[in-house]
């Protein structure tokens, strides 16, 4: 595979791995809480679907990304080949990401501001939602540094 095409597969991978991991992370949490039914939780509540809706209109831009610039077609699902359509889809990739981290900037400021929930409430076998949570949406904001780090010659 060529580099352009390898630099490609892995910043589609990444980043949707990335989404991924804050919306499963983003719906345990609000199922959790929920399940806990404390009023003294609401503001949290709207906060985090504020943001899980942030998150998923994420995702949405980047779906449709893949299927205008990434796939050759949505028939094969197969990635783009020609190093004029690579070089459209990273372009592209680039002003989504930019316009959706602005977005991630805030809503990142968002849980960091809010009151933390008791640990009793967000601790799972796994470790405790509430940080991993907020680790994963640190992740999704600073994945310029995944690619700087790809690609360090660009950068």
């Amino acid at each position: 595979m060529a580099v352009a095409n390898q630099v490609l597969w892995n910043i589609n991978n990444e980043y949707r791995k990335r989404l991924s991991q804050a919306q499963t992370l983003l719906n345990l949490l609000e199922q959790l809480l929920l399940m806990q039914g404390d009023a003294r939780q609401e503001h949290t509540l709207a906060a985090l679907a504020y943001v899980r809706e942030q998150i998923d209109l994420m995702n949405e831009e980047h779906r449709r990304w893949r299927h205008q610039f990434y796939y050759e077609s949505l028939d094969t699902r197969r990635m783009v080949q020609d190093s004029r359509a690579i070089d459209r889809a990273l372009a592209r990739f680039s002003r989504m990401r930019t316009d959706q981290e602005r977005r991630l900037q805030d809503i990142c400021n968002l849980v960091y501001d809010l009151p933390r929930p008791d640990t009793h409430l967000t601790t799972v076998p796994t470790g405790d939602l509430w940080t991993m949570t907020q680790y994963a949406l640190r992740d999704l904001l600073t994945f310029d540094h995944y690619l700087s780090e790809m690609n360090p010659v660009s950068h």
